[in-house]
């Protein structure tokens, strides 16, 4: 994706400066192109039909017949690119800068060839380069920060996003970059700090929410995890993964009404329910609709998912009904498939259902005596 806009670039910077055809004179009588002027709009149009090795051989020619044409050289430069041919690319457009070509120009593609070929100090060479000529220039610094944290040169990235901010208070990419440099680097605090800060310029940013919900979601704070995911799903009403985290932290808060709320609006939507079966039908056991519950462990059976927690929950419906028996059956299933921590409830919960089978004969044997 990012190669893809530097080629983009390349193609509005080389490409937009040729003119196929030239303007008629003061007087009114046509000045006709010239023989440069036809074969840098040909080269255009042999581009355009991604015939690449024509282009350049005619961009050579150019190049031949007037070395101080600068849009020649880009030219051969820009189609040498398009062949993957991005050491010569780079020699043409150091014959682009012999000639007068416009310096940021220039060096924006060689920086790309420079990432091709895996050269990151002639990359950030580049950069510096373009930034020497044009201070401040946010497109550039974001580009170069962006390269910095791919190389996982993260103080030189936060160098680059910290200057946008300084022109661009607002920038929400910068912010978000900031935030990822922070995260990479393991330091939540700053991670919350930066994506606070973009909240604070952008408070209905879908990106911005959905992390900030996730990073206080990892930390057990569902409270505040909640009251992300709730501006979040009223920014973008139709977020899934939103209501999946949603129904996560109001399970873990033990209100199983609400959780049971969202993990249906999952459930509804026809998304992969992955790791919701077994707290979904927990819910509905919980919230005394045992038959919902179950009809929710049999899809989650059949599709393979969480069986030894389903089979546990099933045993503690059977439970509630008294159906000691058909209990211990579906626990004991749950205990064969080893998947702890619910095989070992499960265990557990064989010996409950032992003892209340007991007690149960017990109190009925001792009403007939009564």
């Amino acid at each position: 994706m990012r190669n893809s806009l530097f080629l983009c670039i390349g193609v509005l910077c080389i490409l937009g400066s040729v003119t196929a055809f030239a303007q008629p004179t003061a007087g009114g009588d046509p000045a006709f192109a010239t023989s440069t002027d036809v074969k840098l709009a040909t080269i255009r149009s042999l581009i355009e039909a991604k015939d690449y090795t024509t282009a350049e051989q005619l961009a050579l020619e150019v190049t031949s017949d007037r070395p101080e044409n600068v849009d020649g050289w880009m030219m051969l430069g820009y189609t040498r690119t398009l062949n993957d041919k991005f050491a010569a690319s780079n020699t043409a457009y150091d014959q682009a800068l012999e000639v007068g070509a416009e310096a940021p120009r220039v060096y924006t593609l060689k920086a790309y060839n420079c990432r091709r070929l895996g050269d990151s100090e002639a990359t950030r060479a580049c950069y510096r380069a373009i930034l020497e000529a044009d201070e401040g220039n946010v497109e550039t610094l974001m580009q170069f920060g962006s390269f910095e944290i791919v190389s996982e040169n993260y103080d030189s990235a936060v160098q680059c996003f910290s200057e946008v901010l300084a022109v661009e208070p607002d920038n929400l990419e910068a912010v978000t970059s900031l935030a990822r440099v922070a995260e990479k680097r393991g330091n939540v605090a700053q991670m919350k700090f930066w994506i606070e800060k973009g909240l604070s310029y952008h408070p209905d940013d879908p990106s911005l929410l959905k992390k900030i919900s996730i990073v206080y979601l990892n930390e057990q704070n569902y409270s505040l995890s909640i009251h992300y995911l709730e501006k979040l799903l009223d920014a973008d009403p139709a977020n899934i993964s939103a209501y999946r985290n949603l129904g996560v932290a109001h399970y873990q808060q033990g209100d199983k009404k609400k959780a049971k709320t969202a993990f249906e609006r999952v459930r509804e939507d026809g998304t992969k329910m992955d790791g919701l079966y077994g707290p979904l039908a927990d819910c509905y056991r919980s919230i005394g609709q045992p038959s919902r519950s179950l009809e929710v462990i049999r899809e989650g059976l059949g599709a393979a998912q969480q069986a030894a927690w389903l089979y546990s929950i099933w045993g503690k419906i059977l439970e509630d009904r008294h159906e000691y028996d058909l209990a211990i059956e579906k626990f004991n299933k749950a205990v064969a498939l080893r998947d702890e921590p619910w095989s070992g409830y499960a265990r557990k919960q064989i010996a409950r259902q032992t003892q209340l089978k007991k007690r149960e004969a017990m109190m009925a044997a001792q009403g007939g005596m009564e």
